[in-house]
Formats: structure tokens, C-alpha cells, sequence
């Protein structure tokens, strides 16, 4: 597979995760600024999902606004609309690599976004409405994926690509509700919306007998291999398919590569993190974060021909 082409189909599968993801936290955030949380911080979450990179002064006052900016907005490099548009442009121009089935799926979910129904649902009329539409076009891409591509080179690359976008969006969304717990309120609930987030709320109260606590949660989050959004769960299929790349690789950057993800395995498997308290997350979170995007550079360097 030429490197373009990987590069494509490995940005493909970023965008529609992040775009997933995105939509789940905003669907969550509303629901909690319409029961219990009092005063919502919507500015926190705005510049928290990449909005202040692009233009440090956008601001928003509620949640209309917000909602508009994150997801419609054309001018805003982070938005629903963005993320789709550029899965989309990577999409066609790899056609060949995915199928017929994958293309149409997303085509559907580009015209879903620019219909205005779904801007008067979210502006005027009913948000979540518009958000259980767009997510089941997600799901339905997720679906297509799986049972209509080849478990070729190109899967593999948008698999890869997949999980390290989760694995990011998970320590993103962690770190601006720890920053939320910061500013005051019912840590218990953050909590609660932290995982409905992550879709991970259910998970949590059938295997942690215990009330919502921060040493759960976190455990949960980075370290619970039965969690799909754990951040250890994704590391490890970043791994498990990247090791599929082996026959084709040239024996010195497979190794490399190999290294880097087992360490980062390594550091977050055996690191002792009990009772960090929240400065402690914080830094962890951090050190991830690096590591991980360390990985995904070098991945580019020596699989997409990055300089």
C-alpha cells in the first residue's frame, strides 16, 4: 500500500472517531446543563475540544451558542462539520481501498450534518434529537466498517488510526472534567457524566460495586482492559494490529515502533498511581499524552513518508 494511501485511510478513521467522540461528550454536557448542573462552564468544554487553538477569542454564553460552534461551525478546524468534511475528502481519495458500502455510509452522514433539519433541531428545537441522529450514523459507519472491509493493510491503518484517536479523546475528556471537579460541585456526579460520556456509565455499575469514586473512575478510564474506551484497552489494539504490519515492514522500523508501544504498555500497566489524588491524574495524563503522540509521529515518519 502506497504511503498516501495509508495516511489517508488512517486519517479517515481519526476524524469519524473524533467526530464520535465529540458528539457524545456534547450530547452528555447538554443533558447535564439541563438537570443537575447548575451554571454549566460550556466556554470550558468550547476551548477544551480544540476551539481556542483555532481562535483564542471565541466565546460563547450559552448553550445554543456552543453547540453551533462546535458542531456547524465551518470556520471552527475541530468542529462535527470539519471532522466529517476532511473524513470524507480523505475517503474519496482512497476509494479504491474502502468499499462501496463505506463511501455511501459516509456520504449519508455529510449531507445528515449540512441538512438543516439538524441545525434547527440543535439551534431552535430539540439537540438531542439531532445528536441520536448523528451518532447513528456513526454507528452505522463503525458498523459498515466492520463487516464490509478486507482485514488488509487498509484496515489495519484505519483501525490503528481509530484507537489512538479514542485513547487521546478519552485523556481530553477526563482532563476538562477533573478541571470541572476543580471549580466546585457533586464530585460523585462529574463523575457519573464523565463515564456517560465515555459510554461507560452501565460498565461501571456492574463491576465497581462501590458508589462513584475518583480511584474507580480513574482505574476505569486508564486501566480496565474490558472498558473499550479505557485508555490501556485502545493502547493495547493499537498494538494488536499494528503487529500485523510486520511482514511488511522493513525489520528496523517495525522494531522501533514495536519498542515505543510496548513501553508505553509497560509505563501504564505497571505505574504506581494509588492515591495520586488529582495532581497525581493530572500528570499522568499528561505523561500519556506525550507518549502516545509520540508514537503516532513516529508511525508517520516511518509509515507515511512524514519528514
Amino acid at each position: 500500500m502506497l504511503s498516501r494511501v495509508a495516511d489517508a485511510v488512517f486519517w479517515m478513521a481519526r476524524y469519524m472517531e473524533r467526530t464520535d467522540n465529540i458528539l457524545r461528550v456534547l450530547r452528555t454536557s447538554y443533558i447535564a446543563s439541563q438537570d443537575e448542573i447548575q451554571d454549566f462552564n460550556w466556554q470550558l468544554w468550547v476551548d477544551g475540544l480544540g476551539a481556542l487553538a483555532n481562535d483564542p477569542n471565541v466565546k460563547v454564553s450559552n448553550y445554543r451558542e456552543a453547540l453551533n460552534h462546535m458542531i456547524l461551525s465551518k470556520e471552527n478546524d475541530t468542529s462535527v462539520l470539519t471532522n466529517i468534511v476532511r473524513a470524507r475528502e480523505n475517503a474519496r481519495s482512497v476509494q479504491d481501498y474502502i468499499t462501496k458500502e463505506v463511501w455511501q455510509v459516509m456520504n449519508e452522514y455529510y449531507h445528515l450534518v449540512r441538512d438543516p433539519k439538524t441545525e434547527n433541531l440543535l439551534l431552535k428545537n430539540d439537540p438531542v434529537t439531532a445528536f441520536d441522529n448523528l451518532l447513528r450514523e456513526s454507528v452505522l459507519f463503525y458498523g459498515t466498517v466492520d463487516i464490509t472491509m478486507n482485514r488488509g493493510e487498509g484496515y489495519i491503518f484505519l483501525s490503528i488510526g481509530k484507537y489512538i484517536e479514542r485513547l487521546l479523546r478519552s485523556l481530553d475528556i477526563l482532563e476538562l472534567k477533573m478541571r470541572e471537579i476543580e471549580v466546585g460541585g457533586n464530585e460523585a456526579m462529574h463523575w457519573k457524566y464523565l463515564l456517560y460520556s465515555l459510554s461507560g456509565y452501565e460498565f461501571h455499575s456492574k463491576h465497581y460495586k462501590n458508589a462513584l469514586h475518583m480511584d474507580d473512575v480513574i482505574h476505569q478510564v486508564f486501566l480496565d482492559i474490558q472498558f473499550p474506551h479505557s485508555v490501556l484497552y485502545s493502547l493495547l489494539q493499537v498494538e494488536r494490529y499494528f503487529k500485523r504490519l510486520e511482514d511488511i515492514s522493513l525489520p528496523e522500523h517495525f522494531k522501533e515502533l514495536e519498542f515505543m508501544l510496548g513501553r508505553a504498555i509497560s509505563n501504564l500497566r505497571y505505574a504506581s498511581r494509588n492515591n495520586a489524588g488529582m495532581e497525581g491524574v493530572t500528570d499522568w495524563i499528561l505523561e500519556t499524552r506525550t507518549e502516545v503522540k509520540g508514537v503516532s509521529q513516529k508511525l508517520a515518519n516511518l509509515y507515511f513518508g512524514y519528514s
